[in-house]
């Protein structure tokens, strides 16, 4: 692993202590509890990280390190995988807009207030267009 990840990992630890500091005594705010739950998912995200850093520097760890960057490397650059990840993002693109649609005129019948049902809408039609405009711009690139 390279060095700089253990500086931003510390950094990320750092900024997670901060937020648990803000949000554990700003008792002002109206969100320090999501604020002291961030700080949290920091600090444990970048122990998580700094462990597997050390982990993995042991010297007797170093040919097995190696040999699964190898095979990192093979699998993000295999053309079958490639098409794969680009399939089940079509797929999952497919179904989510399925689902919201559906959802949303769930909460219609149900009655859900009409903020929430104008924001699911404005989701589905972002999601559309934001395919769209990726598909015309990928079609222009190649």
């Amino acid at each position: 692993m390279r060095k700089n990840v253990l500086g931003w990992e510390l950094l990320l630890f750092i900024c997670g202590i901060a937020f648990v500091l803000i949000g554990l005594f700003v008792e002002k705010l109206t969100h320090g509890s999501i604020i002291f739950a961030t700080g949290c998912g920091f600090i444990g995200g970048s122990i998580a990280n700094i462990y597997k850093y050390f982990y993995w520097r042991k010297p007797e760890k170093k040919l097995i390190y190696e040999e699964r960057l190898k095979n990192e490397k093979i699998n993000l650059y295999d053309e079958r995988k490639i098409m794969l990840r680009q399939k089940s993002g079509q797929i999952t693109y497919s179904i989510m807009f399925v689902v919201l649609t559906v959802l949303n005129i769930v909460f219609t019948f149900i009655g859900i207030e009409k903020w929430i049902i104008l924001t699911l809408w404005g989701v589905i039609a972002f999601q559309y267009f934001c395919g769209l405009i990726v598909f015309y711009y990928l079609s222009r690139e190649m």
